[in-house]
């Protein structure tokens, strides 16, 4: 980088999440899928095509349930775009699958230090997952 004017992708993701900060979720606009889904237009200008259309918690859990699992889901989506899952820890700005107690698994993008943010009905949440936790991770290209 030369003369501190070009633009992070620490700064990008920092407004993203502050483009639906306060915000409701909106399923299939801003929900934890379609909003980690904008995070890799945003990031790389590549759309992630055919994760479903929806608008509620059903009909997106009917499109995963139909694909085999959210990590199927994003694994053909991805893959249509040419970014393949990663072995190694995920990184700032990484999209993943992660599974959570409550919840069960979730888009997120990662952030620093091991957090992942996601979109609960809530807001944005941070979690900081287990290893084990992690279902599958891609690195998104700069």
């Amino acid at each position: 980088m030369t003369g501190g004017s070009e633009t992070t992708r620490a700064d990008l993701l920092q407004a993203h999440i502050a483009a639906v900060e306060g915000k409701p979720v909106e399923w299939g606009v801003s929900d934890c899928t379609a909003w980690a889904a904008a995070w890799v237009l945003a990031a790389t200008g590549k759309t992630v095509p055919r994760l479903g259309t929806y608008s509620s918690l059903d009909e997106a859990h009917a499109l995963i349930d139909a694909a085999g699992g959210l990590d199927v889901l994003w694994t053909q989506a991805m893959a249509l775009i040419g970014i393949f899952a990663t072995p190694y820890a995920p990184v700032l700005g990484d999209v993943g699958v992660v599974n959570t107690t409550s919840f069960g698994p979730v888009g997120v993008i990662f952030a620093q230090d091991g957090i992942a943010l996601w979109r609960a009905e809530t807001g944005t949440a941070l979690l900081r997952p287990r290893s084990r936790d992690i279902i599958k991770v891609w690195a998104l290209p700069d």
